[in-house]
């Protein structure tokens, strides 16, 4: 599967990404809207949680981020991610960019520490479900409070059904719900009432 990085320093350059169909990437389209809709990030700090293979983080590093945390618990895919940041290295992206093997529960994120902007991709069948779960975390909230939350929707009615019945989403989060590029997105920040 062909992903390049779409715009900024590293414009124009392939991301490895693995031989099999062991991940579902944004598409290229899906993420140029999405970044489009963000405006300048410079300086700001990025975290793409189930990274793949790093092409919606590595975007944001190519487009002038501060600072931006790929989080990724597959062994193959933190491979890859780590040859993709030498690639956008070698284009002379100098933002800090790293790599963390672990699942993306709860405990893991804590760890990240405070990031300006979250970017969530997980699995669509365990995508709500893995929602609900993180909005029991008061700790990750405080974390979150001052952040943008980008969630990736499912492309699915039936794996998106399930998002109506999180019954913390619109108490906890003031959520708004974006189609870019065919894709559809909530955006989503912390209220400031908690």
């Amino acid at each position: 599967m062909a992903l390049k990085i779409i715009s900024g320093m590293a414009r124009g350059i392939w991301l490895d990404t693995p031989p099999d169909r062991s991940m579902r990437p944004t598409s290229g389209r899906g993420r140029e809207a999405l970044f489009s809709s963000l405006g300048d990030i410079s300086g700001k700090s990025f975290a793409d949680i189930f990274a793949g293979s790093g092409a919606i983080g590595l975007e944001a590093a190519s487009r002038g981020a501060g600072k931006v945390t790929l989080l990724e618990a597959a062994a193959l895919h933190v491979k890859l991610i780590e040859k993709n940041i030498g690639k956008l290295q070698k284009a002379g992206v100098t933002a800090p960019m790293s790599v963390v093997r672990r699942k993306a529960i709860a405990g893991a994120l804590l760890m990240l520490g405070r990031h300006d902007i979250w970017f969530f991709d997980p699995p669509y069948a365990e995508s709500a479900g893995y929602l609900a779960e993180l909005l029991e975390n008061t700790d990750l909230l405080k974390l979150w409070q001052d952040s943008l939350l980008i969630w990736e929707m499912p492309d699915t009615t039936e794996a998106t059904a399930p998002f109506g019945k999180i019954a913390k989403l619109n108490t906890l989060l003031e959520v708004q719900k974006r189609n870019l590029g065919n894709v559809d997105f909530l955006f989503c920040k912390v209220k400031n009432n908690l």
